[in-house]
């Protein structure tokens, strides 16, 4: 029965390879996927699918229902581009536009091949295969924002069993490993402007108050717990040397492995800046832009998904992708996989480097790493502290390719992408249908979760009365 749902996926891939490839086109950034996202949207409801746009007060959000009754399986989908990446699908650097965005994290092909899986579980239910319901969860601004936090607060999780999610990489994984918690903040200032050289005593820099809210947040480094991440960026410095700036901003990442040292971390942050405010007699206002958890990764669902991704199989890349990936390889620095060897363990270095040897991955690799910590954080991890959630990822890159680069644009939008995207849609939906037809699994996989968050409950990292920074990001309106 499985079979007859890969073989639909197989059977309707120049419709998801002609979705993906929109997508890849219209490389839209964090809030201004409207053409993504009503594109995926109406797919979705022209295949029945009963829609809601604009869920959590983000436009570009949005929720396609199909089914009746219980389980519920969400399907997450994502489609945001990332700034100055646009390239061309060839092996060499070509931006199609100097400094536009492109999909260098290849949510082009996360989107689309969540679409697919969610149409192949409706073709099921429809068939008599699967009960219950499967929800797609339109989620943007992946790499901005918590858009899926703001969709937990709205309460669109609150009746859902299972989630399930993918990525593109590399590497045929079960994601195992967790991302750090962490807050993204914006610290401004507010001074009193003067000349610089001819009356300094009657000003009052913001800038001041920046740097000396980064010089002590620089000492504080050597007080948190090691693996605890700072990163900061002045974002307004001011317009000219003469002139004392009576405006400047910081923007903050404050990362830890969980989420209650971030919110320690965090505080004591609070008070450098405000230590910065009296110093320089600056008026501070801190916006809050977003905050996520560290993943919890559930073993249940987990062992639904490797064993499905072996039914599956990895991509079957031909001879013109290995050539294509050799040619891009030569682009890419020799050091490229140190940030990845270091989680392998003893027992799977031997196979690891055989493996890391290759343009492209083509088997699906065992559990490697569970329990370890990744240094990036998502907005996943968020769901997974309300819905048991499982996530994998399939090759669609080559070999090393560097996270949030070019090189991921290239592969992005042909073949190499395309077969690994359509791998997934399959992992996904015969997933989903084994877990709509068992409900002991789904029992445990949520007993799973209560157990791992009894002592620790999600609570939202966003403060009371936040409000989304959709206008910061937005550079296009709706049309």
């Amino acid at each position: 029965m499985m079979r007859n749902y890969i073989k639909w996926v197989e059977e309707n891939r120049e419709m998801l390879i002609e979705i993906s490839d929109k997508i890849w086109e219209y490389a839209e950034t964090g809030f201004n996927e409207f053409k993504s996202s009503k594109l995926l949207a109406e797919t979705l409801s022209s295949e029945g699918f009963s829609v809601k746009e604009g869920v959590a007060d983000i436009p570009t959000a949005f929720t396609a229902t199909y089914g009746d009754g219980t389980p519920v399986i969400g399907i997450l989908g994502e489609y945001d581009a990332l700034p100055g990446l646009s390239q061309a699908a060839e092996p060499v650097r070509k931006p199609i536009k100097q400094d536009a965005p492109g999909h260098g994290c290849g949510h082009n092909l996360l989107g689309t091949g969540s679409l697919g899986g969610a149409l192949a579980v409706k073709e099921a239910i429809d068939a008599g295969d699967a009960k219950g319901t499967v929800r797609y969860y339109g989620c943007p601004a992946e790499e901005l924002y918590n858009a899926k936090g703001a969709m937990i607060n709205a309460g669109l999780f609150e009746d859902v069993d299972i989630t399930l999610t993918w990525h593109p990489f590399f590497l045929n994984l079960l994601n195992t490993m967790s991302a750090m918690a962490m807050n993204s903040v914006i610290f401004k200032y507010h001074g009193i402007t003067a000349h610089a050289a001819g009356d300094p005593q009657n000003g009052r820099s913001a800038l001041d108050a920046v740097e000396l809210m980064n010089v002590g947040a620089n000492y504080m480094r050597e007080h948190i717990i090691p693996d605890a991440r700072l990163h900061y960026v002045i974002t307004n410095g001011g317009k000219a040397p003469n002139v004392v700036p009576d405006f400047s901003e910081v923007w903050y990442y404050v990362r830890a492995p969980e989420r209650p040292s971030v919110e320690s971390i965090y505080k004591r942050v609070l008070k450098i800046a405000e230590g910065a405010s009296l110093m320089t007699e600056t008026e501070l206002e801190v916006e809050f832009i977003s905050g996520s958890y560290n993943h919890i990764h559930n073993e249940v669902i987990g062992d639904v998904l490797l064993k499905n991704m072996r039914e599956v199989g990895p991509p079957k890349f031909r001879k013109k992708d290995r050539e294509y990936a050799k040619e891009l390889l030569k682009t890419i620095p020799s050091n490229s996989m140190e940030g990845y060897t270091r989680f392998i363990p003893p027992e799977f270095k031997e196979m690891a480097m055989t493996i890391l040897s290759q343009p492209l991955n083509n088997i699906v690799l065992p559990i490697i790493g569970r329990g370890k910590t990744l240094p990036g954080s998502t907005d996943v991890a968020d769901v997974s502290w309300v819905t048991p959630l499982g996530e994998f990822q399939i090759a669609c890159e080559v070999m090393g390719s560097p996270g949030h680069s070019w090189q991921n644009v290239c592969t992005a939008g042909m073949s190499i992408g395309h077969k690994g995207m359509l791998t997934a849609a399959k992992v996904l939906a015969i997933s989903s249908i084994e877990l709509m037809n068992n409900l002991d699994l789904v029992k445990k996989a949520k007993k799973e979760l209560e157990s791992k968050t009894k002592e620790n409950p999600y609570n939202t990292p966003f403060p009371k009365d936040h409000q989304h920074p959709i206008e910061r990001y937005t550079k296009t309106k709706k049309s």
